[in-house]
């Protein structure tokens, strides 16, 4: 057995992947809310004779292998944006105000794609592959509550990944180390003293040690980290005041800080916190400074990432299994599977034409030809995590 032999596999199986897409697209739903989609997936796992167990809206499914040997963990997410979909597509959403337009439903029909896969050579299998289907990648995080749960127990690695359309179908990338960055939200709450702006002496002006304060923070990345390291700290509200002529008392600040390296992420919220404490006191001003904790940094393990590009490279092309330079500083909460165990995330192109419209646009449009691409690399991971691919 080698890729080529999956993919023509996968091709076979193109038309019903095709159809759960669709099926899954009309029904998007939000995170911890996917309820339909539960129920559609399990009735795809009955149809297969693969036995699941369900909490919340999550799926944790398992295929034993005839012969002893791993257990290797797919992941696919579940939930879907509040983004309404145009008029025009013959599977549009059904669910008004709500779309699949980050390809959550492109990733769970290849899922159930690789799964029907291995499902046909269970018996010489050695080993098990343990199906995850996650809900609330886009909002809360279901990643870190399954993990708390227990669902990587006894699994000795762990694959995802995510259709981009920033590549052509027939193209891939991943990278050892950091892929995706942490996610931490910043809430600021400046307070001063009100009073009529003709009196500044008998008021602290929240507005001037905002503005302060927010010059002040554009230098926790430029001048805290190092420039080899990705991170980067955006404010992207700020309110205050009522009248142009009265001393503003309250001003509240709001935005994310990224980094892609754990003790960085540490250290600059350390330095947010010296500084806003600094500017208050200079100001005046009382400064309450909230940091709430996202995604942790993704990272995936160099040699499962090697893995990916060594099979990508195999069934695509060198030339199309590309290692990504940069991590991204966009969130993905894989990042909790593959802290707990070995394993990688990867990015599967999905159009058919570049330019094409990004991920969380109403104009995503992808191209369902991404699908036997993604469930054959999917099955290859776990074939050659168990020793059982041909070179």
């Amino acid at each position: 057995m080698n890729v080529h032999d999956l993919f023509a596999r996968a091709k076979a199986l193109e038309p019903r992947m095709s159809e759960l897409r669709r099926a899954l697209h009309r029904i998007p739903e939000n995170g911890f809310s996917e309820f339909k989609t539960q129920a559609l997936l399990m009735a795809r796992l009955d149809a297969l004779h693969i036995p699941y167990e369900t909490e919340r809206t999550w799926i944790v499914a398992d295929i034993r292998g005839g012969l002893p040997g791993p257990t290797v963990a797919l992941r696919a997410e579940m939930d879907a944006l509040p983004v309404t979909e145009p008029e025009g597509c013959p599977f549009r959403s059904e669910h008004e105000g709500w779309m699949h337009a980050c390809g959550h439903d492109l990733h769970m029909a290849a899922q159930i794609g690789a799964a029907e896969l291995l499902m046909g050579m269970r018996d010489a299998l050695r080993g098990n592959v343990r199906l995850l289907f996650q809900p609330a990648e886009e909002t809360v995080g279901g990643a870190e509550p399954m993990v708390a749960a227990g669902v990587l127990k006894g699994v000795d690695a762990v694959y995802g990944l995510h259709v981009q359309p920033y590549m052509k179908v027939g193209q891939i990338d991943t990278r050892p180390g950091c892929l995706n960055g942490s996610t931490d939200e910043i809430r600021i709450v400046v307070r001063g003293v009100s009073g009529h702006a003709a009196r500044p002496e008998q008021c602290v002006d929240a507005i001037v040690c905002a503005a302060e304060l927010i010059n002040a923070l554009q230098t926790v990345v430029s001048r805290s980290a190092s420039p080899l390291m990705p991170a980067v700290l955006s404010l992207g509200a700020i309110h205050g005041g009522e009248a142009p002529n009265v001393i503003c008392d309250r001003v509240t600040i709001g935005g994310t800080l990224r980094a892609a390296d754990p003790a960085l992420r540490a250290q600059l919220k350390a330095r947010i916190r010296e500084i806003s404490a600094g500017i208050g006191a200079a100001c005046g001003a009382e400064i309450e400074l909230e940091i709430i904790p996202g995604y942790c940094p993704l990272i995936n393990t160099p040699a499962e990432a090697d893995r990916v590009l060594r099979l990508g490279a195999a069934l695509l092309g060198r030339e199309n299994a590309n290692v990504r330079e940069f991590p991204s500083m966009g969130g993905e909460d894989f990042a909790y599977f593959v802290a707990e165990v070995p394993g990688t995330f990867w990015h599967l192109g999905c159009s058919a034409d570049l330019p094409a419209p990004t991920l969380h646009s109403h104009d995503f449009a992808p191209d369902e030809r991404c699908l036997p691409i993604g469930a054959a690399l999917q099955c290859a991971l776990v074939l050659d995590r168990m020793g059982m691919l041909d070179a």
